[in-house]
């Protein structure tokens, strides 16, 4: 039961890079512009029950139009020698059809690939889908981000088919705060509905972080995220270094 419980706590922290600007796990409805570049790079050490983890990701994104990015990105787990590898891979998008006096609306389809190898618990073995709803509201030195996502989850092995949950909701909240140009404090928090269909425990945290942007084209960052019941990560703690251009 352990082994599980830790195969599903490391997939689970790897999927959650894709979601949002390290090192935030709540998206914001934030586009690039046409012909703009974005290049993300982050880890994040973590301990839970016992055991250590260590995960990391690549996002590159590009927009489209003003209004819509699309965006590649490849997780990756340094946990041990049995569980190091890439896991799923994905491919998404970001629309924001809603901007007007500060409240701004948007979709994040993502489309999973199954480059993890299932065994190692790196990936489902099967493609996978996740749809998120993002709202953003900015007033003053304050922002406002809110989610409510989907993922369904498809497997290759019996045993994961039968022990995890195949459509899994996420919903969570985060709030920026920009004491000038280059600094925004950061706080986050989410609950989940709990993949391993026999725990009824929906994972929770709550997540504290700074950026620090020195010029336009560079944001650096540093998160803590704290598990608020033993469903999630005792504690995590991470960096990233974000490119605009």
């Amino acid at each position: 039961m352990k082994k599980i419980l830790c195969a599903s706590w490391i997939l689970c922290a790897t999927m959650n890079q894709a979601y949002a600007a390290h090192p935030l796990v709540t998206d914001d409805t934030g586009v690039q512009g046409e012909g703009r570049h974005q290049i993300e790079v982050n880890t994040d050490w973590s301990r839970q029950t016992g055991q250590a983890g260590h995960v990391g990701a690549f996002t590159y994104t590009y927009g489209i139009t003003d209004k819509l990015d699309l965006f590649a990105n490849l997780p990756l787990t340094f946990q041990s020698k049995d569980g190091t590898g890439v896991g799923d891979y994905s491919l998404g998008a970001k629309w924001r059809y809603y901007d007007e006096e500060g409240l701004s609306l948007a979709f994040k389809p993502e489309f999973f690939m199954p480059s993890g190898d299932e065994e190692k618990s790196l990936g489902n073995g099967r493609n996978s889908l996740g749809l998120t709803s993002i709202t953003s509201y900015e007033t003053g030195p304050w922002t406002l981000h809110g989610n409510v996502g989907l993922n369904y989850n498809r497997y290759k092995l019996g045993s994961d088919d039968q022990s995890k949950r195949k459509l899994v909701w996420r919903a969570s909240a985060a709030t920026w705060y920009a004491l000038n140009q280059q600094w925004k404090l950061v706080a986050d928090t989410g609950v989940a509905q709990n993949v391993d269909r026999g725990n009824r425990t929906w994972p929770a945290y709550a997540l504290l972080g700074v950026i620090w942007s020195p010029n336009q084209t560079v944001d650096l960052d540093f998160g803590a995220k704290f598990g608020l019941n033993k469903a999630e990560v005792t504690r995590q703690f991470g960096v990233g270094i974000t490119l605009h251009y």
